[in-house]
Order: C-alpha cells, then structure tokens, then sequence
C-alpha cells in the first residue's frame, strides 16, 4: 500500500544542483568589485559560459551546456567549446563578441578539426546554463509529488531507546489502536509516550481534507469554466475552501500522472514522435500584497502582464506531453538581493547570472567609483525593482529560459528514434529547441517543420480559402486522370510535382565541395484548415537527402492541430485563461476572471491536461473513438474523472 504523498518544497533535495562557481571565485569577486568597472569586471568574470553545469535528479547526473552553435545546416551545431592548438593563432571553436548588452557567439571560420561540413559563422545568443538549470529543477519541482514522511519524535527525553522505532524495531513498541484518522498509534514499552504516525493513501483517502464529498462537483465546475465566485456559491465553500481544493486536486492528477504517464513512457520506445509546440499568452492580473494598496501608494505596475503558457502535444495522438507557465511564484524579490550581493551579478553578463531567467536578474547597487551609472540612475532603477515587492508573489520568467526545460525534460521523458517537430517561426522556441535537440539533428535523427498562418483573417476569408483549394485540387486530380483516391494521397502527390522544382536549402560551394545552408522558401500546403485557411509550411533542418516521395508524405503531416485543440480547450473550460471580454462601454478588453496567481494556472492546466489526454475521447481517422492517451498507445481503456480522483 502506498504512502501519503505531498507537493515538492524548495527545501527537498530531488534535485541539485552543484554552482558552477567555487569559494575562491566568490572571494575574488568580492576584491575586484569595488575596483573594476563593471565592464572589466564582466569580462573577468564570463568563463562560466562554457562551463557545465552539473544537476544530480535523483541521483543521477546530468550536465547542462548549451551554449554552442544552434545553426543545422553548421559544422559546429551542439559542438562544445575547444582550442585548436595544431592550427596558426590557435583559435577556438567560438568567439564572443558584440556590445556589453547583446553578446553574441560566432563560430569562428578559421576552426579546423575532422568534422564534415562547412563552418557558416553563425551568431548566436548566449545564454545562462546555471539559468537554465534552475528553469529544470523548478519545472521537475511542480510536476511531482514525493512520499509525505514527517519527523516523528516516539520517546520522552529521558527514555533510553532514543533511537529506535517502530518502523525499524517493532519489538520495542507495541500498538495502540487506530485514531479517528484511521492513523496507526504506537506505544514506546519504555517510557509510555504514544505517537500518531500518518495513515497509508488506502487507509485514509481524505487525510486532513473537510468537505471531502464536494470533490467530484468542484472537478465539474473548474473544468467547465465556471468562475470562482459561481463555483463558491454552489458549492457552499470560502475561496480559501476553493484554492485548497485545487490544490488538492491537483495533487491527486500528479499521483495519476506518476503512474500512467511516466511509467509508461519509460517502460515505451516509439518508432517517431511528432511534437508539435506553441505558445499562448494569458493576462495575469496584476495586484498588490495585502496593506500595500490604496491612494497614498503612487508607484504602481501595469495591471495587466502578459504571462506565457508553452504547450507541447503529440501531431497524430493529440495527446499533450506538457504545459508550463512561465512563472515562478516561489522566488521572492529578498533572494534576488541576496544573490547579487554575494555573486555580484549586477556587474555580470547575462550568460553569467544565476537568475538571469527572471525579469528581474538582480537588484541594482550602489554605483561603485568605477561605474559609468549615476547616483539618480541608479535610484530610479531601484524604484522599479522595489515596486514589484508591493505586488503578489513570484516572478515572470524568459519565456527562452522556460522552453530549454520545457524541452530538456521532454527528450528525457521520451523514448524515441525519430524526432518530427513543428512550430512556428519564434526564435524562442527555436533556439531552444535546436540546442536541446542539436545531437540528434546532426545525426538525422530529428527534423523541424515551420507551420505558419496568417493571424488576421476572418473566418469567412479561412472558409473561402479551404473551398478555393478544396475545388484547386479536385481540378488537378481530374486534370491527371487521378480517380477514386483520398485527397490526403492527392495531395501527397501533388507536394511531389512541386518539389521536383523545390528545394527548402540552397547549396554552396567550398574547396570544391558543395553544401546547403537554409534557403528559407516556404511552400502552401496542399490541404488548408477549415478554420486556418492556407497553411506555410517549410523546412528548417536538412533534408537535401531525403527522397521527394518521403518528404512529401512528411510534409503532409505538418500541422498545428494538436496544440490549437488544447488550447481552445484552455480558453473554453478553464475560467480564470479564458479569453477577455469585452467591456460594457466597449472601450477596450476586461480580464475580469483572469486568477491573480499563475501558481493556480499551472494547477488548472495541469488537471485540465490529465483530464483531455486520459478521459477526453475524439473520433480518430480509422473512425474509432478514442482518448489521446489510447491513441498514442500508452493505455487501453478510457479513464473517468473519478478515476483520477480516487485513484489509490
């Protein structure tokens, strides 16, 4: 029988990480800061960019080092950091160059080693890599509940069997019934004390948990956009009652997830994935700590941010692997202090910072004798670092930096021998991506797809646009004399005609070798969504190998379909990430059921998740109804709700 479980405190030690700096470092840091400028400074300090980082997850190790060319058409793609001694000038692989605030990481021309290909020169953003394992150990941190074992104290402190237990020596205790949580109570034969200790997950289902039977209406209401207030009211409960009720709930959907998500996806090996990623914005209301409102505060924020929500599914299953906020509503404004007074990271590069992922990396100092800042600068840039202070919780974090542990955590959690990804064409979920992935697209192993469409049209202009290709494509199949075959095979050949005269890389020529490079030509699907209109599709990674017939059946399968059906299912069961409104005056959007802690999003996506790929069914091509989940493979039946909540 299984334990209790709890939510991931910052003080469990699941995941650490080990500081890519060392004691001497901090206390050289410490000399040159009143004495360098911070330019000087910045550059004494920046080897940490190619340093790993290293984060031990549950004991194992990983490395975190992705600061290397993202380009997959270079030589240098996912290639680490390295001197070329043999070569004149002994250059390295990469160079750092570019003004103080927008560094810039080129490979270096001049490199030679023995790898195939052709160095481009690429620019590349450098990032954290100690950022981008805090971003990791944050997003392992929400996602999984870990046994609730308490410290238990069985003796009085003048008992001679301080040490022992009942769970390690059973012959010194001896049981005195159950109490009215069902908790076992035991007896030290010694000193007499009873202790509780907590009851199994069997025993008790609702451990400290009053109006238990509220439960399955409360998951009907949250998942049918029914708004906080509305769901207080019929339920009979405070917001207090409310939010601990998600909190719970969601608890229970992780429980669910440890167990038919995880372990199937570690006991599976698919033969290709198709991910397809997106990213929606949602509107965090913005509201001050309690006593921190009111006239006489004249320092205020925007009352609308927008927070970010990264979303990953698979194309052909539609099942949804993951969904992040990009927030973190555990890191407090003080912490930031304290880490640029002991790191100094106010007189860093960006690359170089710890909390570099944050939108506010450090807190700005007094300007030493050395710094270009003035006193007044400096002032007015500590008044917008403290106004967050007055404000809820947490911080928004780079939407990058969210999408490299989005990713990160994705590749580990799968098994796969082919990688198929589609996007659109944002650099934030690119670079990211082409880092994470950069071994397995340098080995063929994996290929990304751009899908595009135009935003601003009508659903009139989308229709017209599906009925015109619709009737384009019966045209040329009678044209060709193509009867009695499906328009997804019409298309097929017909994305055929096109590439025999389409390339998706251009070539170049060096030291009488040709190579090709990117040609960024897209090409209109042959199939326009109903609701979409035409679709732009292109390819970002190299196939120049890749037989015409297969590329075209690949290119069939580049759409958005997955991710846009969560996330109109985002919009129209979760209230407080629904769409705004608009106002009575119709002056302008309300986001008047917008939450005003991301915490609670990331509670709702994640039950909204569990819900859509474990009980949600949907009619697949071969006409079955099944749930994502079935589909991909992972389960054979279709779970309830009640399933997920009183899963044991």
């Amino acid at each position: 029988m299984a334990k209790l479980k709890r939510l991931i405190v910052k003080e469990d030690t699941l995941v650490k990480i080990i500081p890519p700096i060392s004691k001497e470092d901090i206390e050289n840091r410490d000399k040159d800061y009143p004495t360098l400028s911070p330019v000087a400074f910045a550059k004494k300090y920046r080897n940490t960019l190619f340093k790993p980082v290293t984060i031990s997850i549950n004991d194992t190790i990983h490395n975190i080092q992705l600061n290397y060319c993202d380009n997959p058409f270079c030589k240098s793609l996912g290639e680490p950091q390295v001197r070329f001694n043999s070569v004149k000038n002994k250059p390295f692989r990469y160079k750092l160059a570019g003004s103080d605030e927008s560094k810039k990481i080129i490979c270096n021309p001049n490199a030679s080693d023995n790898l195939d290909g052709i160095s481009l020169g690429c620019y590349t953003t450098p990032y954290s890599n100690w950022a981008i394992a805090e971003e990791i150990k944050r997003l392992i941190h929400i996602d999984k509940v870990i046994d609730w074992l308490p410290k238990y104290n069985f003796h009085r402190e003048e008992c001679a069997y301080k040490d022992t237990t009942p769970f390690s020596n059973l012959n010194s205790f001896r049981k005195r019934g159950k109490s009215s949580s069902k908790s076992i109570k035991w007896q030290c034969k010694s000193c007499g004390k009873i202790t509780n200790v907590l009851p199994l997950r069997e025993e008790n289902f609702g451990y400290h948990q009053k109006r238990n039977d509220i439960i399955p209406l409360f998951a009907k209401l949250l998942l049918n956009r029914t708004p906080v207030k509305r769901s207080c009211e019929i339920l009979q409960v405070t917001p207090t009652t409310y939010y601990n009720k998600l909190e719970w709930l969601y608890k229970k959907c992780l429980e669910f997830l440890d167990s038919h998500e995880r372990k199937a996806f570690k006991n599976h090996t698919f033969e290709r994935i198709w991910l397809n990623t997106d990213k929606m914005i949602y509107n965090l209301n913005n509201v001050r700590r309690r006593g921190k409102g009111g006239e006489r505060y004249d320092d205020i924020e925007e009352l609308q941010f927008p927070t970010h929500i990264l979303v990953s599914g698979d194309s052909h299953s539609k099942y949804i692997f993951r969904a992040d906020v990009a927030y973190d509503w555990n890191i407090a404004q003080e912490e930031i202090t304290a880490d640029t007074k002991l790191l100094k990271e106010d007189h860093l590069h960006n690359f170089s910072r710890k909390n570099a992922r944050y939108r506010f990396p450090f807190c700005p100092q007094v300007p030493t004798k050395n710094d270009k800042q003035s006193y007044e600068e400096y002032l007015e840039e500590y008044r917008k670092f403290n106004i967050r202070n007055s404000y809820i919780d947490g911080l928004h974090v780079v939407s990058s930096y969210t999408a490299f542990a989005h990713y990160w955590l994705i590749k580990n959690m799968i098994k796969t021998n082919k990688w198929r990804f589609v996007s659109d064409e944002d650099s934030s979920l690119m670079t990211p991506l082409f880092r994470v992935f950069a071994p397995e697209i340098k080995e063929g192993k994996a290929l990304h797809f751009l899908c595009e469409i135009e935003k601003g049209k009508t659903k009139k202009e989308a229709y017209n646009e599906y009925v015109e290709a619709r009737e384009s494509l019966k045209e040329w199949k009678n044209t060709k004399g193509l009867y009695n075959m499906s328009d997804t095979k019409i298309g097929i050949m017909k994305l055929i005609e096109k590439l025999n005269c389409h390339k998706f890389h251009n070539l170049i020529e060096s030291e009488g070798h040709s190579y090709p490079v990117w040609a960024n030509r897209p090409l209109k699907h042959p199939l326009p969504s109903i609701d979409e209109g035409t679709r732009i599709i292109n390819c970002t990674t190299n196939v120049s190998n890749y037989d015409i017939e297969h590329l075209a059946r690949l290119l069939m399968n580049v759409d958005n379909h997955a991710v846009n059906s969560f996330m109109q299912q985002i919009h129209r069961r979760l209230s407080i990430l629904e769409r705004p409104l608009t106002t009575a005056r119709g002056e302008g959007k309300s986001y008047v059921y917008a939450n005003f802690n991301p915490k609670y999003a990331q509670y709702a996506l994640t039950i909204l998740r569990t819900y859509y790929n474990f009980c949600m069914s949907y009619k697949t091509l071969n006409k079955q109804i099944l749930t994502p989940a079935q589909q991909l493979g992972i389960t054979n039946k279709k779970f309830e709700l009640r399933d997920i909540i009183y899963y044991k």
